[in-house]
């Protein structure tokens, strides 16, 4: 690559100057020839007008004892004197009665433009008063002064003339030594850099503003030579660990991919990701999390060969290269060891976290032939090794594309599900322990796929989550919830509770809250029939907006459930604060009550909790009849489950309520059921 300087003409910086120089010297020479005629004039006419009011002071002095005396011959002689006064332009005397008595005209009129004027009132003193005996008029002209203005004028012109000409020989000089031929040097050195690719820098003599430019230069060149190594390393390397990026990662992959070629080696690809980042993003806040990844980006540095290569790929993702394997075997020991490392716990400030990674692991040549398929592929198994649980490595195998393909597909199609009224409500219901009565129902989403059939809800729902479709997905839940209890209530079942699962994306914008207040309003329905089923995880991103939203649920009579409760993050200091009325029990719990003596004691901690806190409470996932027994014995008031029924259809739980006696199905209540009321579901539904 050739670098060249645009060349211009020497004297184009010169040109410029004079440009600017000369015009405002001329615009100058002009306002001060202006102001000076100006001033010139104004001088000169106030003299004549000061010599105007002098002349007919003491001429009409002069001309009052004549008057008085009806001398008209020295009135006479004294006007004809006045003929020879330069300025005079006319002179009238009158008498009393107003006629001339005498008057003159003056005889060089030549170049005037202004006639002045004077009245002198001729007042003749007596002892006996004051008698006006005429008046004195005067008036002389300006063609004098103008002629004299003019020849000024024209003498000021020719020296101005002069000396701008000469002003401007003197600056086309002075610019063309001063600036023009020291830029042309200049210019003439750094053509010459750019010439040989070389920065050199450059020899200059004078101390004036040019040359404190080239110094800036030669300590440009400096700081440039410098600073090259950091350039590479902000351009190759991530600005937090210090560890390449992906662009210098995807160079060394090429490299070892075409080295591993020639050699018939192997190369491992390790996609990592840190397990619940998020959460110490969240909880201890990002400069925690920031120091948390430089200890873990140390810790992968220090089980690494010299020869791999440790990158960040972004976020809290890593990706390692290992190079000249042998065998899958040994990039699952790197993968064991990896996890291994990562896991010991971390000191960050007062806390001590324990950290898990996943780990995708894709192998060339195999797992793909070149740099994208390769880090595509170990991507799919990152994601797999997480769907497993987490804390675990993963190869990749072609099911992955196969699933990642139907993910798409899922996700593609999931939007025009909504449109096209493909997804439909089941019904589980909720049945009070002490008597087996219904005591609400659960809505749950299905989707009915054309072609295919019903897709399972662990399909789809996480994929709803993930694009922000779930927020339409549970307006539609809402609404046809809201639906089918008016549908209920028409059809004689009285009023039953539904029970409605609501993403925690559902909660981060107000107006997503107010659609669940239209929606229930549109429908006419009562609030109190509606419970909303959250999970702990909502309130982890702005919990106190989120328990803003649900405090306004609440008071306008939403129920509020936290659903599967104990899974999560909740203590008991902080449930003290969220404006919930309803715990679920989570089912992992539930089902394994008979062999797990904790899971006992935690759900009867859950509920000893719940009862001293006023809190309705619904064991989830029952499936046999030792669990039910246990729950109901612990004093768990209402249960949900297998072993009392599936989801149904709306119509299928129709005919379950039509075997209940109308008046004990009315007035149900999802978080008071009411003892004594209808008869139990049978568990038979269990396998219907």
């Amino acid at each position: 690559m050739s670098i060249s300087l645009v060349h211009r003409t020497p004297l184009a910086i010169g040109r410029k100057l004079l440009l600017i120089v000369l015009p405002s010297l001329l615009f100058g020479t002009i306002v001060m020839f202006s102001l000076f005629e100006h001033y010139s004039v104004r001088d000169r006419l106030s003299a004549l007008n000061a010599r105007l009011d002098s002349f007919a002071i003491t001429q009409g002095a002069s001309l009052v004892k004549p008057l008085w005396e009806f001398d008209s011959a020295a009135v006479e002689r004294q006007f004809q004197s006045y003929a020879d006064v330069p300025e005079l332009f006319e002179a009238r005397v009158h008498g009393i009665d107003g006629a001339v008595i005498a008057s003159v005209e003056g005889r060089d009129r030549d170049g005037r433009r202004d006639v002045l004027r004077k009245v002198i009132p001729l007042v003749q003193q007596t002892p006996g008063g004051d008698y006006s005996i005429g008046r004195l008029e005067v008036a002389f002209h300006d063609g004098r002064v103008r002629n004299e203005l003019g020849r000024l004028r024209t003498g000021a012109a020719i020296v101005l003339s002069g000396a701008f000409l000469l002003v401007a020989a003197v600056s086309l000089a002075a610019v063309r030594h001063l600036v023009t031929g020291p830029l042309t040097r200049l210019r003439n050195s750094l053509n010459h850099n750019a010439s040989i690719l070389m920065r050199e820098p450059l020899v200059w003599s004078s101390r004036d503003e040019l040359g404190e430019v080239v110094d800036a230069y030669n300590q440009l060149l400096a700081e440039i030579d410098q600073r090259t190594e950091d350039i590479h390393q902000l351009a190759y390397h991530d600005l937090l660990t210090g560890l390449p990026n992906r662009r210098l990662l995807e160079d060394r992959i090429g490299h070892a991919m075409a080295l591993a070629g020639r050699q018939h080696r192997s190369i491992a690809l390790l996609f990592a990701d840190i397990d619940n980042f998020k959460v110490v993003n969240d909880t201890l806040g990002h400069k925690q999390g920031d120091a948390l990844l430089k200890i873990i980006a140390e810790r992968i540095n220090t089980i690494m060969r010299g020869m791999d290569t440790v990158a960040r790929w972004g976020g809290d993702e890593f990706v390692i290269m290992v190079e000249s394997l042998n065998s899958a075997g040994e990039a699952a020991s790197v993968a064991e060891k990896l996890i291994e490392t990562i896991g010991v716990p971390v000191q960050l400030g007062s806390n001590l976290l324990r950290v898990g990674v996943s780990v995708g692991i894709s192998m060339f040549p195999q797992d793909g032939a070149d740099i994208t398929t390769l880090i595509k592929n170990a991507d799919m198994a990152l994601f797999e090794a997480k769907g497993r649980g987490r804390n675990t490595f993963h190869f990749f195998d072609q099911a992955m594309n196969a699933r990642a393909l139907r993910r798409l597909d899922i996700e593609m199609a999931l939007r025009q599900a909504i449109p096209q009224n493909q997804l439909e409500l089941h019904y589980q219901p909720k049945i009070a322990s002490a008597n087996g009565a219904l005591a609400g129902v659960e809505a749950l989403v299905r989707w009915r796929r054309p072609g295919e059939g019903l897709v399972q809800p662990d399909e789809f729902i996480p994929l709803a989550e993930e694009s922000d479709l779930i927020v339409a997905v549970g307006e539609w839940v809402l609404r046809e919830a809201c639906a089918q209890i008016k549908a209920w209530e028409a059809k004689g079942f009285g009023e039953v509770a539904v029970a409605v699962n609501l993403s925690p994306r559902h909660f981060l914008h107000e107006k997503d809250v107010d659609g669940i207040f239209r929606i229930v309003a549109e429908a006419g329905i009562r609030p109190e029939l509606i419970e909303i089923e959250v999970t702990e995880s909502t309130f982890m991103h702005e919990p106190e907006k989120v328990i803003g939203y649900l405090h306004r649920l609440r008071d306008r009579g939403f129920g509020i459930a936290i659903d599967d409760f104990g899974s999560g993050y909740s203590n008991l200091s902080y449930l003290r604060r969220l404006p919930i009325t309803t715990l679920k029990i989570d089912r992992t719990f539930v089902m394994d009550i008979e062999h797990n003596a904790d899971n006992a004691e935690i759900i009867r901690a859950i509920i000893a909790m719940a009862n001293a806190m006023g809190l309705g409470l619904i064991a989830e996932g029952v499936e046999n009849r030792h669990q039910f027994e246990f729950l109901r014995h612990a004093d768990c008031g209402v249960v949900q489950g297998y072993y009392f029924s599936r989801p149904l259809p709306p119509a299928d739980l129709e005919a379950q309520l039509v075997r209940m006696e109308p008046e004990s199905i009315t007035q149900l209540s999802l978080r008071q059921p009411q003892g004594g009321v209808g008869a139990p579901l049978s568990p038979a539904l269990a396998t219907s």
